[in-house]
């Protein structure tokens, strides 16, 4: 009978350290070797000089705005995250790496606003420290819930940089607007002609007009956005 207990002790720890290694679905990479490791991630920093932003995006093919038909913003990110999935799936993808292209913390805005503190506790839970600027490589399978905080996150400016991301590759370079837009640059010929297909085979549709806006409010307001844009 003591031996059964020990069993059980055993096997209950072990499932406790596998489930503790399934919760972490993020891969934390240093700022600079994300940077050095994918070149092409869009950057901006701020000039004194001139006092503006100056904008560091590599040369690209073709750019696309995405989105999926929704009737709701919570329904719609879900959606849209499992598109990406699938689209990912399709472009033979298994993890996409996410960088903010300002040398600001993940977390700099941390318990702030309630409306994106979930969204933030989530990555906390993940064990991203306060001062944390890098990038977050995310597998495929894990995309759809870090997708969704993300999503929040851009809407009510719970991060303050923009968030692009890009695949092991880098034959695409994307992120979510504040709208729940998918914009996407494939960045060659080739490239481009494999999202193509991957579009063909999905429900994402191309927005034709290459314009954003909220389709979620009829005055074009963002309820909770702490930053008007």
């Amino acid at each position: 009978m003591a031996l059964n207990r020990i069993h059980l002790k055993i096997f209950l720890h072990a499932k406790s350290k596998r489930f503790a290694f399934q919760h972490l679905m993020l891969t934390k990479i240093k700022r600079q070797t994300a940077i050095n490791t994918y070149p092409n991630l869009p950057l901006r920093h701020y000039d004194l000089k001139e006092d503006e932003y100056v904008f560091n995006f590599p040369k690209v093919f073709a750019n696309y705005i995405l989105t999926v038909p929704s009737k709701s913003y919570k329904g719609h990110i879900k959606l849209l995250a499992a598109q990406i999935v699938l689209l990912a799936s399709h472009l033979g993808y298994n993890q996409l790496i996410f960088l903010g292209d300002l040398e600001i913390a993940w977390l700099r805005r941390y318990k702030e606003y309630d409306i994106f503190e979930e969204a933030l506790q989530y990555l906390i839970d993940n064990k991203v420290g306060k001062r944390f600027n890098g990038a977050l490589q995310v597998d495929i399978s894990q995309l759809p819930i870090f997708f969704k905080h993300l999503a929040w996150l851009v809407r009510t400016n719970g991060v303050l940089p923009y968030i692009h991301f890009i695949d092991p590759g880098q034959n695409i370079i994307g992120n979510i607007c504040q709208y729940g837009n998918l914009h996407i640059s494939t960045r060659t010929e080739l490239a481009d002609r494999d999202f193509k297909n991957a579009i063909a085979k999905s429900n994402l549709s191309i927005v034709t007009d290459g314009n954003c806006y909220n389709k979620f409010s009829k005055s074009g307001a963002i309820k909770g956005r702490t930053i008007t844009v």
